[in-house]
């Protein structure tokens, strides 16, 4: 599998993993082996892990203003980070949409039977 990123983005899945990987512990401790709202609780702890990410790149991007010589504008350039071309501050709201769509599933296989 072949990972493409730009700037710090390469830092997006490891923050996801590393939130997966506490999210597994905590929902194996609590909630037990077969629980069906395991896939929510990982899927909670990487969105939380991707966001530890996105604030951290956000911060530490300030940018470097330069001045274009012909027209003597300010110009302001930044880092850039991107997972798979995709801005890395995108990805934390896909997984929102990854979690949201998981309890969703959990909470009907729940009331379904």
């Amino acid at each position: 599998m072949f990972l493409i990123w730009r700037g710090w983005g390469l830092l997006l899945p490891l923050g996801v993993f590393a939130g997966a990987f506490i999210g597994f512990l905590v929902s194996g401790s609590l909630l037990g082996p077969q629980s069906g709202f395991a896939p929510v609780i990982i899927s909670l702890f990487a969105t939380i892990g991707a966001y530890g990410v996105v604030a951290l790149l956000g911060r530490t991007d300030k940018g470097k203003v330069v001045i274009d010589k012909d027209s003597g504008e300010e110009l302001l350039l930044k880092r850039g980070d991107s997972l798979f071309f995709i801005p890395v501050r995108f990805w934390f709201y896909l997984l929102v949409i990854i979690t949201v769509v998981a309890l969703g599933i959990s909470v009907f296989s729940l009331f379904a039977g």
